[in-house]
């Protein structure tokens, strides 16, 4: 069980650096502050694993965690460029 509470510790540290993202001048927060809430929203996912998949169900939750940074990557190296 400690690795499901650390994975739920890092999915929310990476949710606070997300979050401190969006108090940049320039940068969009309504974008930012929904990839925060979908962040989250990965925690309680990993208290349910999908008994038959389980590695299925940890690689799709790493695909999502990926695609909610990227969002936010991308909202960053716009104002980097202006």
């Amino acid at each position: 069980m400690a690795s499901r509470r650390d994975l739920k510790k890092k999915i929310t540290y990476i949710a606070g650096d997300l979050f401190l993202a969006s108090l940049m001048e320039g940068i969009n927060r309504e974008v930012v502050i929904e990839a925060v809430h979908s962040v989250l929203a990965l925690v309680p996912r990993i208290s349910h694993t999908e008994p038959g998949n389980v590695k299925g169900f940890y690689k799709k939750l790493n695909e999502d965690l990926n695609k909610e940074i990227k969002i936010v990557a991308d909202e960053l190296a716009k104002i980097t460029k202006a």
